[in-house]
């Protein structure tokens, strides 16, 4: 490195009333998996074990007989979103126990709404005590049980000597459960798998239960848990509100601090820490990018910067648009927002063209949301409103929006109407002559109409503009590099 060259680096210069410090978390505590957990996360997780025995009662309900294995990820399991983040939990047995973290081999739930003293079961590794403290599930054993169990199980309950009950009394309720006819087996699958990859490993037993006998009869348990996951209930409400706020404050401080001569990668961590400083996790890596002047040919001052934009650390130019995609989680339930901001403070008037005009879009397609209205239809009101622009529609090349929950891209019926209850992200935008502009925000479906929970971050023209003349609290200096 030549002598003196300058090098940016990110001082915390926290100003309290910036940021909210009075809401900040504690120090991360040790989680129950051996990583670390803030006390913000621990706060918003109570009510987790009541809603999750309510979840279970619901899930049991909505069965149509037979058994129910739920079974958390081994950590081996590839899932969706692991290219995002480093949590590969199974949200579903999240969902069902309030049990957060699985070392390998993992946890298995069962649900068995037709015994009489087995219900429920939860095979785990972990102290009885511990997992029935979180779950409130009472019957606890073994992880390496499961099978055994199971396997008694699968004989028809009429084979089963009566002498048998008294050493095999939950592999005889099983099978009462299941009955002595059809056994339905509900599973839940991986919501999305490459059948190029290795099955997941915890999905092994399936095949060896369905070899046992010809009347296993297997069901996505998804069937019933998605629909479930869509409505959102209050401990998940908590949660994503939180999560939203969270967003909110984090992609505050990213819109204030981009400026000429940063890094969309300084931007990113400065949202990325605000996050963490608040006690949330990342629903997903942030995104970053510049987002003007896109039709030209990229030139790069050095070599190192050529690497390093390729790498995903682009240096931000006078005149640029930044475009933000980001979402803080909060125990699992995550924000899903976007917003893109002028680095000089004030949009230009082609900016300001554009950005208007997306942004009446935006607006028009959120003031649709309320419930029986369709994806379909939300997506066909973004199309046409775009293509009256003049053709603005030929460069929005993706779906309106998803359902956020436990996954920011949440599981769902995307062909149904919109019901009360459902949190859903609302994203579209356009590129006109080089200049791209996009907007995601989170909507709340309710039972006249919607609320638009992520209003707050500023997102009129004027708003933006006023945002960018605030300081930002993670202010960067430049610091000369030491002579070799």
């Amino acid at each position: 490195m030549m002598t003196g060259s300058k090098r940016m680096i990110v001082r915390l210069a926290l100003g309290a009333g910036l940021l909210g410090l009075a809401a900040l978390s504690a120090p991360a505590a040790a989680d129950g998996g051996g990583g670390l957990l803030s006390f913000e996360a621990l706060k918003f997780r109570e009510g987790h074990r009541e809603a999750a025995i309510e979840r279970r009662a619901q899930f049991a309900r909505k069965m149509q007989g037979g058994l129910a294995v739920i079974t958390s990820a081994d950590r081996s399991q590839h899932n969706r979103y692991e290219g995002y983040t480093d949590d590969t939990e199974n949200k579903d047995f999240v969902y069902l126990t309030g049990i957060y973290d699985a070392e390998p081999p993992g946890h298995v739930l069962v649900i068995n709404p037709g015994g009489s003293t087995y219900k429920e079961v939860l095979y785990t590794d972990m102290k009885p005590e511990e997992a029935t403290r979180l779950s409130g599930i009472k019957h606890v054993f073994p992880r390496s049980r499961f099978l055994e169990h199971m396997s008694s199980a699968v004989s028809d309950y009429r084979n089963l000597r009566i002498t048998q009950l008294r050493f095999k009394e939950v592999a005889s309720d099983y099978a009462r459960g299941w009955g002595d006819k059809e056994k339905l087996l509900y599973v839940n699958y991986p919501r999305f798998e490459n059948l190029n990859e290795p099955p997941a490993p915890r999905l092994a037993f399936v095949d060896r239960i369905r070899a046992a006998s010809s009347e296993i009869a297997v069901r996505d348990a998804g069937d019933i848990l998605d629909p479930m996951r869509m409505i959102l209930d209050s401990f998940a409400r908590k949660n994503i509100d939180q999560a939203i706020a969270i967003t909110g404050l984090g992609l505050q401080e990213g819109m204030k601090l981009a400026r000429p001569g940063l890094t969309t990668l300084q931007v990113m961590h400065t949202i990325d820490h605000v996050y963490r400083l608040q006690g949330a996790t990342l629903g997903f890596i942030t995104g970053v990018m510049v987002a003007s002047n896109l039709n030209e040919k990229l030139k790069w001052e050095t070599t190192a910067e050529e690497e390093a934009a390729r790498k995903g650390d682009a240096r931000i130019q006078a005149g640029n648009l930044v475009h933000i995609d980001t979402g803080a989680a909060m125990n699992h339930y995550s924000a899903d927002t976007q917003r893109t901001v002028p680095v000089d403070g004030k949009f230009t008037p082609e900016q300001r063209k554009v950005y208007q005009g997306v942004l009446d879009v935006q607006k028009a397609v959120i003031a649709a949301v309320k419930p029986g209205v369709t994806w379909q239809a939300l997506q066909q009101i973004a199309e046409s409103e775009l293509r009256k622009k003049g053709g603005w529609d030929e460069s929005y090349t993706y779906g309106i929006g998803h359902f956020i929950g436990m996954e920011v891209h949440e599981n769902g019926d995307y062909v149904g109407p919109l019901k009360p209850g459902m949190v859903i992200a609302i994203e579209q935008g356009a590129i006109v002559n080089g200049t791209r502009v996009a907007f995601e925000d989170d909507v709340l479906v309710t039972e006249t109409g919607h609320e638009w929970l992520t209003r707050f971050i500023p997102i009129e023209i004027d708003e933006v503009e006023a945002l960018r003349r605030q300081p930002a609290a993670l202010q960067p200096i430049s610091v000369p590099t030491k002579r070799r």
